[in-house]
């Protein structure tokens, strides 16, 4: 076999495992960490979906007797309720963003199931 077939046949294989690969990374999840909150209330699935959002100022609640923490998250025209139980992160206030992983509720509500704060892009030392 000559040493352009050799590379002829490399090529056909190796070609379409490298758009596969591409494919793969773009189609993956992880490529979407997660959608905001407007494309989120437009759609009709209720399955599982990771949303990010900012926390509405003054919306967060928190029911000791339930252990459960309500607030609003807002997207650029829409928002919508959460409801968490769990571990909170120590940056979580009001006007972060928050990343929510869950489903939507019974009442149209998100029912998040893991909670996370992004972190902002600088650290800037306190007062400024």
């Amino acid at each position: 076999m000559s040493t352009n077939m050799k590379w002829l046949v490399g090529a056909l294989v190796l070609i379409p495992v490298l758009l596969h690969l591409g494919y793969a990374a773009y189609a993956s999840p992880m490529a979407n960490y997660y959608i905001g909150i407007d494309q989120y209330v437009i759609r009709s699935a209720n399955t599982p979906v990771r949303i990010g959002g900012t926390v509405a100022p003054g919306t967060i609640r928190y029911d000791n007797a339930s252990r459960t923490m309500r607030f609003t998250v807002t997207g650029e025209n829409s928002k919508i309720e959460v409801t968490y139980r769990g571990a909170v992160p120590d940056a979580f206030r009001d006007g972060v963003t928050a990343i929510l992983e869950g489903a939507r509720a019974n009442d149209s509500s998100y029912a998040a199931t893991a909670l996370s704060v992004k972190c902002p892009h600088q650290y800037l030392p306190a007062g400024w």
